[in-house]
């Protein structure tokens, strides 16, 4: 399946990137990104890895989604094409993440 990646789920990734390697080193942050990345290649191979994350019945979206360490690839299946539509961090708050992502709706 073809992957898309939305801009907040590349500012994120980007964000996560840059905050593991000034606290944790460029070693770091490399193997984040990969693992990342790689987690995204199962996805795109097997779309139904990721479990249900939440779904909102007012817009008929379903949220996946696949943990990588602390953060976790939140994705849509949308016909033939996966949408990333963030890169969380595990730590933060969900609640908020739900409704950022239901206001603003893909």
């Amino acid at each position: 399946m073809n992957v898309i990646w939305s801009e907040r789920a590349l500012a994120e990734f980007a964000d996560t990137a840059t905050y593991v390697a000034t606290e944790f080193g460029s070693q770091a942050a490399t193997k984040m990104r990969a693992r990342i990345n790689e987690a995204v290649l199962s996805i795109a191979r097997f779309p139904q890895i990721g479990k249900l994350s939440f779904s909102d019945e007012e817009i008929y979206i379903e949220f996946r989604e696949l943990v990588v360490n602390l953060s976790s690839v939140i994705y849509v299946i949308h016909e033939e094409e996966i949408i990333i539509v963030s890169i969380w961090n595990n730590r933060q708050n969900r609640t908020k993440l739900y409704e950022e992502l239901k206001n603003n709706q893909l």
